[in-house]
């Protein structure tokens, strides 16, 4: 087995203060300036509102219009964001916003914030390969409020969207978002998202069964695009030779080997193969008696490394379930295209802060690291007003508004 290597380490502490200096004020101004996301808008400027969404996804599981008017009037998210102590919003306001403000304006904050990150703490390696990790998951919504793909039993009007992601670094995430029928494919989505993600040297991408087009996989070996994936069991190949036949093979309680052959596969309908070669290592499962598959291009690695990689494409799916579960991705506050951008993009800066913290801080558990960051957020902001006599006061102020409003 080779070493793994990362940047990141556990032993190595990072405060909440730190992670937001991935987001300065002067980066905020720039890019609301740049993209006129202020234009004839008088409150809610856009550096705030986004402050008002972060504030909100971080404080609530099950997030509403309703919850963020209610974060919005919280005393510490004012002196988060102290310019807007004056303003009045009502929960049909944030909606207005969130439905006419320039969803550009939180695309390039979140690239922004993604190139940071990257550059400050990204790394995960196996060996000289960085392993990204692809996978879809569908969210339910109804046809007569957002246009969505029509899945299965459609009786009811109940529609899809897809959100299709990319995941690597245990914290780097992009996610697209279709909602248009041809997009139900992962033959369509997973292909289109991995050939627009910026290709980098020793990038091995890891997808599941989803994509399984002969045709795509050739593609990928022409574009020198390094992929590990898996085979359905009854897929049709041609061993064309053994690989490294004199390498030895060890087995363990858990699997056993069976195969790693250079092997060209049969296209789907007919009897031609594919036009280059692959790599194709089998194993036995002892404990469900199954036989598993893995078809790659990489070469230059063990098979027990292959397995590996694919292994951690089980990172993407742990992923989902924390998005879903902690960070309000089951469901849209505003069923509007432009709204559901602007909350993904801030969905994914939230999600990468809070799992940059939890892989740095040695947390385990993704729910604890929510709750750590928030709590961490807020006696931030407190020591900061404690230090501070005019924000003390002000904080006072709004507390006393806040317990006395009807």
């Amino acid at each position: 087995m080779v070493s793994k290597k990362s940047n990141l380490s556990s032993e190595e502490g990072l405060s909440v203060k730190a992670l937001l200096e991935l987001i300065p004020e002067e980066l905020i101004n720039d890019l609301a300036a740049q993209f006129m996301a202020d234009k004839w808008v008088r409150k809610l400027k856009a550096g705030y509102f986004f402050k008002l969404i972060l504030f909100s996804i971080l404080n609530s599981e099950r997030l509403s219009l309703r919850i963020m008017e209610d974060n919005f009037e919280d005393p510490l998210f004012r002196a988060l964001a102290p310019a807007v102590s004056a303003d009045e919003v009502t929960w049909t306001g944030i909606r207005e916003r969130l439905i006419n403000v320039k969803s550009v304006f939180f695309q390039k904050l979140y690239e922004a914030v993604y190139e940071r990150a990257h550059a400050l703490y990204g790394g995960e390696r196996l060996s000289t390969y960085h392993i990204r990790k692809y996978d879809s998951t569908m969210i339910a919504t109804f046809s007569h409020l957002l246009e969505g793909m029509k899945v299965g039993n459609t009786k009811k009007g109940k529609t899809q969207v897809k959100i299709t992601t990319e995941f690597s670094d245990d914290f780097l995430i992009r996610m697209h978002f279709y909602q248009d029928q041809a997009h139900l494919s992962e033959e369509t989505a997973l292909k289109e998202v991995i050939q627009e993600v910026p290709k980098e040297k020793g990038d091995i991408r890891v997808f599941d069964r989803g994509l399984k087009s002969r045709e795509t996989f050739d593609l990928f070996e022409e574009e020198d695009t390094l992929f590990v994936t898996r085979l359905h069991y009854n897929a049709r190949f041609e061993v064309i030779r053994p690989y490294r036949p004199n390498d030895f093979y060890s087995d363990t309680q858990a699997i056993e080997f069976i195969q790693d052959s250079v092997v060209k596969l049969y296209k789907s309908g007919h009897n031609k193969l594919t036009e280059n070669e692959f790599r194709l290592i089998q194993y036995f499962l002892k404990k469900d008696g199954k036989t598993i598959y893995f078809l790659t291009n990489v070469w230059d690695i063990d098979a027990s490394d292959i397995a590996y990689i694919y292994k951690k494409r089980w990172d993407i799916e742990v992923l989902f379930r924390f998005m879903k579960q902690e960070m309000n991705l089951t469901h849209f506050v505003c069923n509007d295209l432009n709204a559901i951008q602007v909350m993904l993009y801030c969905t994914m800066i939230a999600s990468m802060l809070i799992l940059i913290y939890k892989k740095r801080n040695g947390i385990k558990s993704y729910k604890k690291a929510k709750i750590r960051f928030f709590k961490e957020l807020l006696y931030s902001i407190l020591l900061e007003a404690i230090d501070n006599p005019n924000e003390l006061n002000r904080l006072k102020s709004n507390l006393k508004k806040f317990i006395q409003r009807e």
